[in-house]
C-alpha cells in the first residue's frame, strides 16, 4: 500500500507530515515552487533553464538531478556549521521539501577571484585572486540580472533593515568561508557564487539552490588554466564534469 503522506523532521524534536499533493504556484529562476497542505513547506522541483528547444532531453533532465543532489548535500554541510537554511529533505530525484519563506528580492553575489562581471567592470587582469572576498548586492526587479546597489538603497526601498543587512553579510562571510574550505581539499576553488535569503520565523535563512548554476567551481586539478572552467552548464559542460563535481564535493577527505 502506498504511502501518501512523509514525515521528517523540520524543527528539532518535532514532526511534520508533508502531504505529496501539492499545487503550482509559480516559477523562480529555474525552479517549480509548490504549495502544500502545511502552509510552512514548498516543494522546491528543478527544471531546465535550457533554451526550449532543448528541453526534455537527456542532458536537461541530467543536469535538474545533479543540481538537486549537489544543492541538498551543500545545505545539510552548511547546516552542519550552524548555518540555517530552507532546506528541509531531498524528495526525489528532482525535488527537495523547503521552508517557505518570505523571500527577501536580494541576490548577493561573492568574489574570491576576478572573473565574470567582475573583470568586465573593474577592467582587471583575469583569474586574479583577491586579498578579502568582494561582496556585491543586486536588487531582484524585472531585469534579468537584478540592478547593483549599496547598503542604502536597500534601506530607502525596505529590501531588509540595518540590522538583517548586517546578519545577511555575516552569513554570506561564512558561507563563502565553509564553502572554499570544503573546495580547497577536494582541489577545487570556489571562484564565485551568488546566495539568497528569506525570512522564516523572524530569522534570515539561506534559500534557493547552491548548485553550479549559482556557484562558480575551478578545477584545480587540471594544470591548464584555460580548461580549469569546466563545471559551468551556460558552457555547456557535459554531464560527466557536473558529475564528477558532485562526487568530488561529496566525497569524504
Amino acid at each position: 500500500m502506498t504511502n501518501h503522506n512523509q514525515t521528517i523532521d523540520v524543527e528539532p524534536k518535532s514532526k511534520i507530515e508533508i502531504p505529496l499533493n501539492r499545487e503550482f504556484i509559480g516559477e523562480h529562476q529555474g525552479k517549480n515552487l509548490y504549495k502544500t497542505d502545511n502552509p510552512k513547506i514548498l516543494i522546491q522541483e528543478f527544471i531546465s533553464n535550457i533554451n526550449d528547444t532543448d528541453k526534455g532531453n537527456n542532458k536537461s533532465s541530467q543536469l535538474e538531478i545533479l543540481r538537486n543532489e549537489i544543492s541538498s548535500y551543500l545545505f545539510e554541510y552548511l547546516e552542519g556549521f550552524h548555518i540555517a537554511t530552507h532546506f528541509i529533505q531531498k524528495l526525489s530525484g528532482t525535488e527537495m521539501v523547503v521552508r517557505q519563506t518570505d523571500t527577501i528580492p536580494l541576490t548577493v553575489k561573492i568574489f574570491n577571484c576576478v572573473n565574470g562581471t567582475l573583470l568586465k567592470r573593474l577592467g582587471l587582469k583575469d583569474g586574479v585572486q583577491t586579498d578579502i572576498p568582494i561582496i556585491e548586492h543586486y536588487f531582484q526587479n524585472d531585469q534579468r540580472n537584478g540592478s547593483w546597489v549599496n547598503e542604502y538603497h536597500v534601506y530607502a526601498l525596505g529590501l531588509a533593515t540595518p540590522d538583517e543587512f548586517k546578519q545577511i553579510n555575516r552569513i554570506v562571510s561564512k558561507v563563502n568561508a565553509i564553502l572554499r574550505g570544503l573546495c580547497d581539499r577536494r582541489q577545487l576553488m570556489l571562484a564565485d557564487l551568488q546566495l539568497e535569503f528569506g525570512r522564516y520565523k523572524n530569522q534570515i535563512i539561506l534559500s534557493d539552490e547552491l548548485s553550479p548554476l549559482t556557484c562558480h567551481f575551478l578545477d584545480m586539478a587540471v594544470e591548464s588554466k584555460t580548461k580549469r572552467d569546466r563545471f559551468t552548464p551556460e558552457k555547456e559542460a557535459s554531464d560527466g564534469a557536473i558529475t564528477e563535481l558532485r562526487d568530488r564535493l561529496t566525497s569524504k577527505v
